[in-house]
């Protein structure tokens, strides 16, 4: 896959926040022909959407309407699997609404009929987002077309580590297998207790540490095999396989680390218990003292990598854009609508909603103020985590009959040591042939 370089400023968003405010609350910008736009001097806006939560949502209305004091923001949340089913009802019943939130991945094919396009009302915001989580959103639409703007994204796999237990022993933050060997081993040397390396033994998780490993030998892997036309017994998926099944022959993982489901892996590393926890960025709120406390973890300091390299090349990550933001096709409100959503996906926006470090901001150059990452360790390893995440070398994407039945089962039988990943990666992709699985660009999920 495309590693995508996007070096403009925050001026651009910036400066259209402020256009856009400065225009009042009529309409006039971008609707659809055949909806008639409001002209008056005031306008309210109704928003719908699953994310960011609640509270944080309606710190963020408070300062937009602030700033634009003719333009009203009337919020309407739903959890996740409900917005799913409600939105496509609302929007083809008709119903009146000028700002939706849409889950990127799972909800755009479903909603982008009844969606206006953003070239007809957010051209100029796009050149201040992440040109990598602006082209994903947009690869996602069957039709190639843009119809919301994300907020920012999610990646997998991420290592976090107990940065106050590595700093009392003396241990340096691992870069590569062997110095997470020698990590491990002092680890288990001062606190036999401790377990070393958790994560979930579950077979869902084990795609994003296979992808993860050998992507940093071979960048776009899992595109080319689950969104394109690509081989799971290629030579690339075969040394991924023996690459990741290294981390238990070297004693890096434990075997037992494969019986660990559910919330256990946090669980363990929550309570100080393990020493380096890998999951995905959704878990970056560990980084924060606020967001700890806020869990009831009681860790002094915690910090985070991408996936230390197994075999050389380089620091690789799945991800995926999410929290995407767009205008109904029949909302008579566009310009407020559009300069709400300027708002979000502005500095000052950011500053409000970013805080909660779900996502990692789509916003070029943006960074998380200090006051949520207190420590050396939490600002470093946001950074080194937002640096890969916004250039992954692989979308976050995977089909999941196939995960589930086959292939996640497939990778825990190579790391158990009772199949070869010759042999593993060849049923694999007998099974990805069978006709079982609908797969490439319109399979995947």
């Amino acid at each position: 896959m495309k590693r995508f370089v996007k070096t403009a400023s925050l001026a651009a968003l910036t400066v259209a926040a402020v256009a856009l405010a400065g225009c009042g609350s009529s309409g006039g910008v971008g609707g659809d022909e055949g909806v008639e736009q409001n002209t008056s001097e005031k306008a309210t806006i109704t928003y719908w959407t699953w994310f960011p939560p609640e509270a944080t949502l309606n710190a963020a209305i408070d300062a937009f309407e602030k700033a634009n004091p003719n333009i009203t923001v009337k919020l309407k949340t739903f959890t996740n699997e409900d917005y799913q089913k409600q939105l496509p009802l609302a929007l083809s019943g008709d119903e009146s609404i000028d700002v939706v939130g849409v889950q990127v991945s799972a909800m755009t094919n479903t909603v982008k009929d009844y969606l206006l396009p953003v070239s007809d009302w957010g051209a100029d915001l796009v050149g201040g987002l992440n040109e990598s989580m602006v082209a994903q959103t947009e690869q996602i639409a069957s039709d190639g077309e843009l119809y919301s703007l994300p907020m920012g994204s999610i990646g997998s796999a991420v290592m976090y580590y107990n940065a106050a237990m590595l700093d009392g022993l003396g241990i340096a933050v691992p870069k590569t297998a062997d110095e997470w060997k020698t990590a491990v081993a002092a680890v288990e040397a001062a606190k036999p207790d401790v377990t070393p390396v958790v994560f979930s033994g579950e077979p869902y998780w084990q795609e994003e540490m296979l992808f993860t490993i050998a992507e940093q030998t071979s960048p776009g892997l899992s595109d080319d095999i689950i969104g394109g036309s690509g081989s799971w017994d290629q030579p690339a998926l075969v040394a991924g396989l023996n690459a990741y099944k290294s981390l238990f022959d070297d004693g890096i993982v434990g075997s037992d680390v494969l019986s660990l489901q559910g919330s256990r892996p946090s669980e363990l590393f929550a309570s100080g218990e393990a020493a380096f926890f890998i999951d995905g960025s959704w878990q970056n709120s560990l980084l924060s003292a606020s967001g700890r406390a806020a869990a009831g973890i009681d860790l002094e300091d915690v910090g985070a990598a991408p996936l230390p390299l197994v075999d050389g090349g380089e620091p690789a990550i799945r991800a995926l854009a999410e929290g995407g933001l767009a205008i109904p096709a029949n909302s008579k409100n566009v310009k407020a609508a559009t300069a709400f959503i300027s708002f979000l996906l502005s500095p000052a926006g950011a500053d409000i909603w970013a805080k909660d470090l779900i996502l990692v901001p789509s916003l070029t150059g943006y960074e998380v103020s200090e006051d949520v990452l207190e420590t050396d360790a939490a600002r470093a390893g946001y950074a080194a985590v937002s640096a890969v995440i916004a250039d992954p070398t692989s979308q976050r994407n995977s089909q999941q009959d196939f995960l589930n039945k086959v292939e996640g089962n497939a990778i825990l039988d190579v790391l158990r040591g009772t199949t070869s990943a010759e042999d593993a990666a060849a049923q694999m992709q007998s099974e990805w042939d069978s006709g079982r699985y609908p797969h490439g660009e319109s399979g995947a999920q």
